[in-house]
């Protein structure tokens, strides 16, 4: 039987009827009421702040009965809806917006639906956020033999999981086509015919002979700022238990998000992040499970902050830090291996670790005491790397070699008379960057040269003689990572000489003799990154001193400006 939409016609009507009626209120309930004069409004400006800020939304599923009695009846799903949804919407702890619940009987597959599609309409690339399902999950294998996932809707039908569950490769597809920029999905259900699954028991046989367990899918392409967060590995069961009256990887991923947050908040920063959480459940899960339930995690956090799930307003827009991550499986080469960030141990994989932005030196160590990687990683703010991605991660060069021409600029009449108003030369420079604790400190020695051609006059003859002007300084400064970009600043002391001029006409003119000028000052600079070790590097320096160049005593001021823009190697 075909369906067939109302009439155009007939929607605009029932929608102007809705418009005219609206609810109708007793004459007594005086709060619903609105006075019909003049009242203050909102500036274009404050109205747009209000369209256009971030919002934090979360849909919650939970249920424990189904229509076919195949599944059986869990106890606690709803209750994990419910309590997730409580802890989200409290301003103490998640401070979301807006929590839809769908507990019990609507929990129904195409109510699931219906809102997740309007989460996809409505929400903005600013707005954050996290779908939560509590239920049964189940398996079904195609006609190739590859299993296809599913999580179980109050109303599924074992003969028509297609068309009557939630498939779950599906929900990542759609849920990381959804535009918001932060987002988690979060399920607690597993799929192997025990704890919080159900098999058909053909299909349970059938799935026990396949030579390759089935896996959850990777295949999904994450948005920007993502995660997905199981409660189980494919191959084992997701547990609730009557003790705790949950699901035993909700009820710790809550102990993280409430009475517990001084240990789930991993950095001490007063957020608890998505990835925080998870490993937090997931040790609590595996400990309290004597590893028979191992929670995994999939993230893709590219660019942007990872999602607080809890924390005080304030904490969580200053939290910055960059992310290591693996949750490879058990035959993973970094399975157990030892994390040390700057010679400090952060921790085992599997796991995710914050480290703090810029650059350091990562070291991972395998069991058996081999080095699995060992190198210099920049950490941009809010940015995971994964642990499996160190060795492709381009080199950090913290020695580096550089030459440019240069132009400087006397700003003072004490100057001119030895360098001119203006001259061009070459520099040359080395340096080096530390890491670790001193993150970011530079130290640099320079050298440069630049002929002279000094303008002299003698009586209405005008000649110029030529002279050199030699420069040799050192510099101490920051050096700030940005993405694909570097900017400096630092202090700088220089020693400029001058050579003579040889005209027998300038004996006894103090311009004329040579000088060792000693300055110092201020500079910035900026590198843009062109390949591997290349950048192009600008530097815009001003130079402090004091001279009599006119020989009469009186000792000036004088301020000079220096330009490079060349390239610099790193080594």
């Amino acid at each position: 039987m075909v369906r067939r939409s109302p009439a155009p016609a007939l929607l605009l009507a029932l929608a102007f009827l809705a418009g005219c009626l609206g609810p109708r209120v007793q004459s007594g309930d005086s709060g619903s009421w609105r006075n019909k004069g003049f009242s203050e409004s909102r500036s274009t400006r404050e109205t747009l702040d209000a369209s256009f800020a971030a919002r934090r939304i979360a849909l919650v599923v939970g249920n424990n009965e189904y229509d076919d009695p195949t599944f059986p009846a869990l106890r606690w799903a709803e209750n994990d809806a419910a309590e997730v949804g409580r802890i989200l919407e409290d301003p103490n702890y998640g401070g979301f917006d807006r929590v839809v619940y769908l507990l019990g009987d609507k929990a129904r597959r195409d109510r699931v639906l219906s809102e997740l599609v309007s989460l996809r309409n409505d929400l903005r690339r600013q707005d954050t956020l996290v779908v939560f399902f509590s239920s049964h999950g189940t398996m079904k294998l195609d006609a190739q033999g590859a299993p296809q996932l599913f999580l179980v809707a109050r109303d599924t039908r074992p003969a028509d999981l297609r068309g009557s569950a939630i498939e779950l490769s599906e929900l990542q597809r759609f849920f990381s086509e959804i535009r918001a920029e932060r987002k988690a999905l979060i399920l607690d259900a597993c799929y192997n015919g025990q704890g919080k699954s159900a098999l058909q028991p053909t299909v349970q046989q059938r799935v026990a002979r396949l030579e390759d367990p089935p896996t959850l899918s990777r295949t999904v392409r994450l948005g920007e700022s993502e995660a997905h967060l199981f409660a189980s590995t494919v191959g084992r069961p997701a547990r609730e238990d009557d003790t705790l009256k949950h699901g035993v990887f909700t009820y710790h991923l809550l102990e993280g998000l409430t009475w517990n947050q001084d240990a789930s908040d991993a950095n001490g920063d007063g957020v608890v992040t998505t990835y925080e959480a998870h490993d937090y459940a997931r040790a609590r899960t595996v400990e309290y499970t004597l590893g028979a339930q191992i929670p995994e995690a999939y993230f893709r956090v590219v660019g942007f902050n990872d999602l607080a799930l809890v924390g005080a307003a304030d904490e969580r827009a200053r939290v910055e830090a960059g992310l290591i991550y693996s949750y490879g499986d058990e035959a993973d080469e970094l399975a157990g291996a030892t994390l040390f960030v700057d010679g400090r141990e952060k921790g085992s994989f599997p796991g995710t670790y914050a480290v703090e932005a810029g650059r350091h030196r990562v070291r991972i160590v395998s069991e058996d005491g081999a080095v699995l990687q060992d190198r210099l990683v920049a950490f941009a703010p809010f940015e995971p790397i994964s642990a499996v991605a160190v060795q492709s991660r381009p080199r950090i060069y913290s020695g580096f070699i550089g030459a440019s021409p240069e132009v400087r600029f006397a700003f003072s009449e004490a100057l001119q008379p030895l360098v001119g108003r203006a001259h061009v030369g070459v520099q040359v420079r080395g340096g080096y960057r530390f890491v670790g604790r001193l993150d970011g400190l530079t130290l640099e020695v320079r050298g440069g040269y630049a002929p002279h051609s000094a303008k002299f006059v003698t009586g209405d003859a005008v000649t110029f003689q030529s002279r050199h002007i030699g420069r040799l300084g050192a510099g101490i400064g920051w050096r700030g990572l940005l993405p694909g970009a570097m900017l400096g600043v630092g202090y700088r002391a220089t020693g400029t000489f001058v050579s003579a001029l040889e005209d027998p006409s300038c004996a006894g003119v103090a311009a004329c003799d040579a000088w060792l000028v000693l300055s110092h000052g201020v500079a910035v600079e900026e590198s843009f990154t062109l390949g591997r070790r290349w950048s192009l590097h600008l530097t815009q320096e001003l130079g402090l001193t004091a001279l009599d160049s006119t020989g009469d005593g009186v000792v000036r001021p004088a301020v000079d400006f220096g330009l490079t823009l060349g390239i610099e190697v790193g080594l």
